[in-house]
C-alpha cells in the first residue's frame, strides 16, 4: 500500500484533531482537542504546520509528529502512532524524517516532554538521541482556602505579562520551560485570565484560567524579583484570589521546571506533586 507523507497545512485540521485524540485516549496525559483549542494551542506554542507531518498508508492516516519552531530551537508538541501500527517501526521513521527536515532548516535542537511514568516512551526517545534535561511536575492544592491577605488585583494585558516575565528571564535569570516562556504568554492573549498585583512594593501578574465549576489552574504566576519570600507571597496571593473569584475546589499547575522558582514556591506552600514528566533534549 502507498506511503506518503503531507505537512499538517495540506490535511484536513478536523480530521487531524480527530486523529490526535484517538491516539492519546488510552494515554497517561490524554489530549481531547476540537479545532478551536487545537487552533489556540497552536498559536500559543508556536507549531509550524508547515513542520509538522501526517504520516499516510494508502488514505488513511497512520502517524503524525507535531513540531513548534523558535529561531534555531524546536520543540515536539505530540508525536503518536496509530494502535494497529505500533511496534513496527514506524515511530522511527517518523523522527528520522523530522530529523532530516529540521537539519535542512538549520534547527540546533529539539525538545519534548514525555510522562515518566510512560517508561517505554523514555526508553524510545532515550534511543533516539534524546537526554533527559530536568523534570517538569505538575502540582494540585485541594481544597484551597481564602487567605488574610491585603493587596491590589487590576485586570491586565499580555504585554505587561510580557514585560515582567522578560524581565524575569534576563534579570534573574528565570530557567522557564517552552510553555512559560515569554513569547508562550504573549502568543496566548485573549485565551487566559490575567491579573496584576501590588502588594506593598512587590508587583506580578497571575495567568489563569477554569477547567471546569470545580477546578482552576494557574498557567503563570511570578513577582519582578528573585527573592524566594517574594515568589511565596505572589503564589499565595494568586491562590487567594483564584479562591475568592472562582471558589474551586482544586487547583492545578501544570509542568512546571524543577529549578523555576516557581517550583520551589509551589513545594514551600501546600500543593501536591500528580504528575512528573521529563524534559528531554537532543542535538541536531
Amino acid at each position: 500500500m502507498e506511503e506518503k507523507i503531507v505537512t499538517l497545512a495540506e490535511f484536513p485540521l478536523i480530521d487531524f484533531v480527530s486523529l490526535v485524540n484517538m491516539v492519546f485516549e488510552d494515554y497517561v496525559i490524554p489530549i481531547n482537542w476540537n479545532v478551536l483549542s487545537f487552533k489556540m494551542d497552536a498559536r500559543e506554542n508556536s507549531i509550524s504546520f508547515s513542520d509538522s507531518f501526517v504520516f499516510l498508508r494508502g488514505n488513511e492516516p497512520v502517524g503524525f509528529i507535531l513540531i513548534a519552531v523558535r529561531g534555531t530551537r524546536a520543540r515536539i508538541d505530540a508525536m503518536g502512532v496509530v494502535p494497529n501500527e505500533r511496534g513496527k517501526g514506524l515511530a522511527d521513521k517518523i523522527l528520522r524524517h523530522a530529523f532530516r527536515h529540521l537539519k535542512m532548516r538549520n534547527i540546533e535542537q529539539v525538545t519534548l516532554e514525555v510522562a515518566a511514568a510512560d517508561e517505554r516512551a523514555v526508553r524510545f526517545y532515550d534511543k533516539n538521541g534524546f537526554r533527559k534535561l530536568r523534570n517538569l511536575d505538575t502540582f494540585i492544592l485541594e481544597n484551597p482556602q481564602p487567605l488574610n491577605m491585603t493587596y491590589s488585583a487590576l485586570q491586565t494585558d499580555n504585554r505587561l505579562v510580557y514585560s515582567i516575565a522578560l524581565s524575569n528571564e534576563i534579570n534573574i535569570p528565570r530557567k522557564v520551560n517552552w510553555q512559560r516562556e515569554p513569547i508562550t504568554l504573549m502568543l496566548s492573549d485573549g485565551r487566559y485570565n490575567l491579573v496584576r498585583f501590588h502588594h506593598s512594593n512587590l508587583e506580578g501578574y497571575l495567568v489563569w484560567g477554569k477547567s471546569d465549576e470545580n477546578s482552576s489552574f494557574i498557567v503563570d504566576c511570578a513577582p519582578k524579583s528573585s527573592n524566594p519570600d517574594d515568589w511565596d507571597k505572589l503564589l499565595l496571593i494568586s491562590v487567594d484570589y483564584i479562591v475568592r473569584t472562582a471558589s474551586p475546589s482544586l487547583i492545578s499547575v501544570v509542568a512546571v521546571a524543577e529549578d523555576d522558582l516557581l517550583h520551589a514556591a509551589i513545594e514551600r506552600n501546600n500543593f501536591k506533586i500528580l504528575l512528573t514528566q521529563y524534559e528531554m533534549v537532543r542535538k541536531l
